[in-house]
């Protein structure tokens, strides 16, 4: 049938047929696992030739009463869900139509004629999931997750604002812990960094942000979100008993060996607390900058600056940008016993040996600028601000810079050169910032095309034209079909695209006569002294790494 449709060649069948032996799973299954065919055109190819229905959500929307016909053990263990049933006929959506033994059982078990209707593994899970309760399809939940709470010192206070006694006697129930558990471990399992809960007036949307991208999930039902955010809070010692303020908490999780961080936000809406879960698997410690992107030529202009024994070097970038990211790897690379490396963050996101890290305490008045002060009586050799965001905080940043200490933090300006007009703008003298700035770093994240599934491709000529790439030049263009393993998108995983402004002679003179971002920008890209973001992302395109349309998503040109 694949073949017939022009899918796969005859040759890379019979590769597939011994493999998928070997491996003990079905043809289809690892046809979409590596990349060879997309789930969605194997259900289009079997509907055809089968003359089988394809799943439908509009035709087939989720009918609760449906809960009774089959229960969830047999629905998992055959991988069916019931869609619409009349006295005589029972309508399932299954992956595998030709699996004669679950039809059979189905029919046995419901005395019901039955009908198939094929569906991809996606939309299966979905449907479990949505039928029988959140995540319920992925094979059940981590009950042995263990959980440490954001500060142990503390416990949550409550009011008598509602309640608190039998909130938290639901919320200690096997049910919603279980719950919570799921959407935990699913979230770590896709590599989500953030988790998204917010109430709607009749539903609740979860949302699951995977490489930058958010993507809606089985949500349970409304009347569960009380519950699910009380657990949530109870785990990050925040009050339950608030729901009219904003408030914040951490815990962490350990799962499969992982230590995985939790940052909690959340803010009251029309229709109930909207939080927001922020997830940092530390697992994997540090990355180098060559992982994280950095062109050999970009390491090569910063290597030098990041050894230097007093300057100030930024990396600029909006939120999610990665720019913190980029600091822990230079501090990775510079980390040495011969100097005391302090950091000043909110909140401490990777932690590191032989570094001193210290994490806010607002409520004690310890901002930016106090704490950087404390830290100055602390001997440090180099110093790492969290943000630098307020005029304080800068000036206080610039004379460590001045009195021989390495400092590093973050900015938020849409390039490198912009970090230093940011600087002025917060009334730092020109003549300071060009005495103390080493380099500036401005950064974005794209995503990586697929690995799995990844193809050459041809882009529109308008859009070759519009980013500059010769016709002659060597290009290797390649795009994700879609497939399992980066659940249809073409994407798995992301890379960081650089901007690297060393502030040379050359830029001082620049900045002591106050010449514009733009026109620094114009001067170093003409002098040939500056690859800018689109550079570096067109570099990466031709390489494969990620398409035109990603880096156009992230990169103004």
């Amino acid at each position: 049938m694949l073949i017939e449709a022009g899918l796969i060649a005859e040759d890379k069948l019979e590769k597939a047929v011994e493999e998928h032996k070997k491996l003990d799973i079905k043809l289809g299954q690892y046809l979409v696992r590596e990349g060879i065919v997309s789930s969605s055109q194997i259900v289009d190819v079997v509907s055809r030739q089968l003359k089988i229905h394809k799943y439908q959500p509009d035709k087939f929307p989720i009918d609760m009463d449906l809960l009774n016909v089959i229960p969830v053990e047999i629905a998992q263990k055959y991988q069916i869900a019931p869609l619409f049933k009349t006295r005589f006929l029972l309508t399932i959506a299954m992956i595998d139509p030709m699996d004669i033994m679950a039809l059979d059982a189905i029919e046995i078990y419901t005395n019901t004629e039955v009908e198939p209707v094929i569906c991809t593994d996606q939309e299966i899970n979905h449907l479990i999931s949505s039928l029988y309760g959140t995540y319920s399809g992925i094979g059940g939940v981590l009950d042995d997750m263990q959980f440490e709470s954001g500060d142990e010192n503390e416990k949550a206070t409550f009011t008598d604002e509602v309640e608190v006694g039998s909130i938290q006697d639901m919320v200690e129930e096997a049910p919603v812990v279980r719950l919570v558990n799921s959407i935990l471990s699913q979230a770590v399992k896709e590599g989500a960094s953030d988790v998204h809960i917010s109430p709607e007036k009749d539903y609740v949307q979860v949302r699951f942000r995977v490489d930058g991208k958010l993507h809606d999930v089985p949500a349970p039902p409304k009347s569960m979100i009380m519950f699910i955010i009380s657990r949530l809070k109870i785990l990050a010692n925040m009050d339950i008993a608030i729901s009219r303020i904003p408030q914040d908490g951490r815990f962490t999780v350990k799962m499969d060996n992982k230590e995985i961080n939790i940052r909690i936000s959340t803010i009251p809406t029309i229709h109930g607390e909207n939080m927001v879960l922020r997830i940092l698997d530390t697992s994997g410690g540090i990355i180098s900058l060559e992982k994280l992107g950095m062109s050999e030529s970009d390491r090569l202009k910063l290597k030098p600056l990041m050894t230097k024994p007093y300057g100030l070097i930024l990396s600029t970038g909006p939120t999610g940008s990665g720019k913190r990211t980029t600091l822990y790897s230079i501090l990775k690379d510079i980390n040495k016993p011969d100097i005391n490396i302090m950091t000043l963050e909110d909140p401490v996101e990777y932690r590191m040996e032989k570094v001193r890290q210290i994490q806010f305490n607002r409520r004690a008045g310890m901002t930016f600028a106090s704490g950087l002060r404390s830290v100055m009586r602390q001997d440090p050799d180099v110093i790492m601000v969290g943000e630098i965001r307020d005029p304080e905080t800068a000036s206080i940043s610039v004379q460590a810079a001045l009195t021989g200490h390495r400092v590093l933090s973050t900015v938020h300006t849409n390039d490198a050169a912009g970090a230093i007009t940011r600087f002025v703008d917060m009334g730092i003298e020109a003549f300071l910032v060009s005495s103390v700035m080493l380099v500036s770093i401005a950064q974005r994240l794209v995503r990586r095309v697929c690995p799995y599934c990844n193809k050459p491709y041809k882009p529109k000529k308008r859009a070759i034209d519009y980013w500059g790439i010769e016709a002659d030049a060597e290009v290797n263009f390649m795009k994700g079909s879609g497939c399992f393993n980066c659940m249809d998108t073409g994407y798995k995983g992301r890379t960081g695209v650089y901007e690297v402004l060393v502030v040379d002679e050359f830029v001082q003179d620049m900045i002591l006569q106050k010449v514009t971002a733009q026109e620094i920008t114009r001067v170093l890209k003409k002098k040939g002294s500056l690859d800018l973001l689109k550079d570096d992302a067109v570099d990466k395109v031709k390489k494969g790494i990620t398409t035109l349309e990603e880096a156009a998503s992230a990169i103004m040109v």
